[in-house]
């Protein structure tokens, strides 16, 4: 399981999705909903930062 966090106006964002393409999609539209702070973390502890890449 890949976590997403990060932080919107109403606090902590935490989600969770089966794979890393599904993560780091969500994680980039996160980003452009004006989150801040958006990691995915997959399951041996890897952290990814930079989504409009990697979601590519």
């Amino acid at each position: 399981m890949f976590e997403i966090n990060g932080f919107d106006t109403a606090g902590v964002v935490s989600l969770k999705r089966l794979s890393l393409a599904a993560a780091l999609k969500k994680a980039k539209e996160l980003t452009e909903d004006g989150c801040w702070d958006v990691r995915v973390v997959d399951p041996a502890g890897r952290v990814y930062t930079s989504f409009e890449e990697q979601a590519a």
